[in-house]
């Protein structure tokens, strides 16, 4: 009697299957895990700032217009994509003293005001008091659908613009 060896070509054709099938699963939820994990980035520099802006605020008894009173110049002037870039500081970034850790994957821009100038359309400011607003704009993909997360001195929380569709586009 001969001892079979090995595996039969159904056997194998099977795990080529299930291991398909397997991949397909885990490959969309990890590259989501990877996405939440770059939008991180920005909503910890959104804290940096709101914080930088509030210290500023003591100091200076407003706060810091680093792009003015409304949305116009980002840094870095283009949306960095898949591959984070270095921050370029400005002498406006230098007044308010915010600079990311690292290498950047979004733009940000921050605007504010004092009382009686217009806020930026949609942030719900009140401008009767002293305000600022504070955005990160990303492409995590490069697909041209841009998202943005914000933050605002009259508030706790970060408004994400692509919550619905799962925080990152």
């Amino acid at each position: 009697m001969k001892k079979n060896q090995g595996f039969t070509i159904t056997e194998l054709m099977i795990a080529v299957v299930i291991m398909g099938v397997l991949a397909t699963l885990a490959i969309p939820s990890f590259t989501a895990y990877i996405y939440k994990a770059r939008v991180t980035e920005a909503a910890t520099f959104l804290g940096a700032i709101k914080q930088r802006q509030e210290s500023y605020r003591s100091e200076f008894g407003q706060y810091c217009a680093v792009d003015g009173d409304d949305w116009g110049t980002y840094n870095p002037s283009t949306i960095p994509g898949i591959d984070p870039v270095g921050w370029a500081t400005t002498t406006e970034w230098q007044q308010l003293g915010a600079a990311p850790d690292g290498p950047i994957r979004f733009q940000y821009a921050t605007v504010a005001g004092v009382p009686g100038v217009t806020a930026p359309a949609n942030t719900n400011l009140d401008e009767d008091d002293h305000w600022f607003a504070a955005r990160a704009q990303g492409d995590l993909d490069e697909d041209g659908d841009t998202f943005f997360l914000e933050i605002y001195s009259q508030s706790s929380h970060i408004y994400n613009s692509a919550i619905a569709i799962g925080g990152w586009e």
